[in-house]
């Protein structure tokens, strides 16, 4: 695998994690409602939002900064995970840039190449949870996959 990245799947506790997430709309609000599910602290840093987005802050699910990322706020959160889902692809390396210097791990929704962590497709039960990712960046894939796992565990 010279040159290409392995990631090794994990399963982590994140019920009270701070997660910092970078943009407002839909991939921001699948993956807060995936996060929020695991019980992660979550804070949003988007001048815009979807009506899920400003709901669930206003009920205090999550922490919601109206504003643009500015350059500190990884270092004030500090959070075990980044998520960089805006759709300026500028902003999205700036954010990837500066977790990665403070070694904390960030999925970059614009660049598989930035990524230290691939935010997977979940398919659970009472029993059993999968997370899915693809090894080339094939989300259809991923999708038709998964729907046959959840299948299989809903049996």
């Amino acid at each position: 695998m010279t040159g290409q990245k392995s990631f090794f799947p994990l399963f982590i506790d994140m019920n009270g994690k701070k997660v910092l997430i970078i943009g407002g709309g839909k991939v921001a609000e699948r993956r807060i409602k995936t996060l929020v599910s695991f019980g992660s602290d979550v804070t949003v840093v988007s001048p815009d939002a979807t009506e899920y987005i400003e709901q669930a802050s206003s009920s205090n699910i999550i922490h919601l900064l109206r504003r643009k990322y500015q350059k500190d706020d990884i270092i004030a959160v500090n959070p075990v995970l980044v998520i960089a889902a805006t759709n300026d692809r500028n902003i999205n390396h700036i954010v990837m840039t500066e977790a990665e210097n403070q070694n904390i791990f960030v999925s970059v929704a614009d660049s598989r190449d930035e990524c230290t962590f691939y935010f997977p497709a979940i398919a659970e039960n009472d029993d059993y949870i999968a997370g899915l990712v693809s090894k080339d960046g094939n989300h259809t894939g991923v999708k038709r996959t998964v729907e046959k796992i959840r299948e299989v565990i809903d049996g």
